[in-house]
């Protein structure tokens, strides 16, 4: 089986843990803003590459709410950390 990635397919490598307390499937917090603003990045490519489906403007939106989220969520980390 092939792993390429097909034309305008996005595909980003992710690390799952599981919780030994509640037993749930988490994901680094790292992880999470590596794959939104990769993402956002992804998405702009394809705009500028006439890929995309959507207007300059909402691919451009979007793109910027997605490192947004990874900016707070980078932002809540390091208050915890402190």
């Amino acid at each position: 089986m092939d792993d390429t990635p097909e034309p305008g397919e996005l595909r980003l490598p992710l690390a799952l843990y599981q919780d030994s307390e509640s037993g749930e499937m988490v994901i680094p917090a790292a992880d999470v803003c590596s794959l939104l603003r990769a993402s956002a990045q992804q998405w702009l490519t394809w705009e500028r590459d006439g890929q995309a489906e959507l207007d300059p403007q909402t691919v451009a939106l979007l793109g910027g709410a997605l490192v947004g989220l990874a900016d707070q969520i980078d932002i809540a980390c390091i208050s915890a950390a402190s």
